[in-house]
């Protein structure tokens, strides 16, 4: 059963903008119904609907455009890439980054991946900085093994959007191979707070739990946004939760002082008559680490999106009165006790959601 519920400050949905302009009603009418087909599955059928549109308007870039997702989601990466190449060639400054996107991922799936950065590359050249381009970018250097690109481009997708929990998991992968696990704890949870109930959501809550030294198997979890042939090594960079993580300071961040928050918590709550669940032992470590990012971050004049952004936001979370509804939020696809829960609290759920539209005048 998945959570409707909308935080409406940053759960956005993402709806591309209605291209219809100059288009017959008939024609918008065919692509609406290509969408839903698409949406469904039933692709085949939508790219039905979609030569139909341009037998009625035979230059009509929303449905070559479509067609080109269509095929791009049956696999037929050379028609995904012939319509995606007649949408840039039209030159629609809307259009086009959507189609550098679908066509940089159909050269990838065919194991272009230089030419699909490349590709990204001149789009970038030609329509400056957008969401898509980037987040793609970043995409195939993570792919590549590259991290110092990767990261490089998502924190810039991160920028120019803040309403895609994708870009949000692959910065935590990245920030994680690159060895700075408190910054990728945090962004974790950003996109478990966009995106809280996915197969995704399921992994990436079990990474963050090992990062977290909580989860204490050491194999490494499934991660998205690998691409089958180009697998790294299946354990990558990884920390497991029996090493010792880097401890040196980062983005002037004493990770010392997070780790012992951490060991003390959990060595802690083994000394108590009754072993806490794992979710109580998430809940408290959590917050242990939010007091020490809350206590550092007033230490002396901070930078940088970690001590602007992320942390600020996350400390007004834990310091609220929601921070237990917060925890069963992020953790609904990993413990079914958050999911029944959330169902049974359909209260609290509400005024959870109230508190983020209205802040804390409500």
């Amino acid at each position: 059963m998945r959570i409707l519920l909308s935080i409406t400050l940053f759960i956005i949905s993402f709806i591309f903008p209605e291209y219809g302009y100059g288009q017959e009603p008939e024609v918008k009418k065919l692509i609406q119904e290509g969408v839903t087909l698409h949406d469904q599955g039933e692709y085949m059928q939508a790219i039905d609907k979609y030569n139909a549109a341009l037998k009625l308007q035979p230059n009509c870039a929303q449905a070559t455009y479509e067609i080109a997702l269509s095929y791009l989601a049956l696999k037929d990466f050379q028609k995904a890439l012939e319509f995606s190449t007649a949408v840039i060639n039209t030159n629609d400054k809307q259009l086009s980054p959507g189609a550098y996107a679908v066509k940089s991922e159909a050269l990838v799936e065919m194991g272009q991946v230089d030419d699909a950065l490349a590709l990204l590359q001149e789009g970038l050249i030609r329509y400056g900085d957008e969401y898509l381009l980037h987040f793609n970018m970043a995409v195939n250097y993570y792919n590549k093994g590259d991290v110092d690109n990767t990261l490089k481009h998502i924190k810039k997708a991160i920028d120019l959007d803040k309403s895609h929990s994708g870009a949000f998991l692959l910065y935590a992968y990245a920030l994680n191979d690159k060895g700075l696990w408190v910054q990728s704890i945090l962004s974790m949870q950003m996109f478990l707070l966009l995106e809280p109930d996915s197969k995704r959501s399921k992994n990436a809550f079990e990474e963050m739990l090992q990062t977290m030294r909580i989860k204490k198997t050491g194999k490494p979890v499934e991660r998205s946004f690998i691409q089958q042939q180009m697998l790294r090594n299946e354990a990558g960079t990884l920390l497991h939760p029996e090493e010792i993580p880097p401890l040196s300071t980062a983005d002037g961040l004493n990770r010392i002082l997070v780790y012992q928050a951490i060991t003390s918590t959990l060595d802690s709550l083994q000394s108590t008559p009754a072993e806490e669940d794992e979710f109580m032992q998430f809940k408290l470590v959590n917050r242990a680490i939010m007091k020490v990012l809350q206590k550092e971050s007033l230490s002396t004049s901070r930078h940088g999106i970690f001590w602007t952004f992320y942390v600020p936001f996350f400390s007004h979370i834990e310091l609220s009165n929601y921070y237990d509804t917060f925890c069963r939020y992020i953790s609904v696809s990993y413990y079914p006790e958050s999911l029944e829960w959330w169902q049974q609290n359909t209260e609290a759920a509400e005024n959870f959601v109230l508190w983020f539209e209205n802040g804390d005048n409500i």
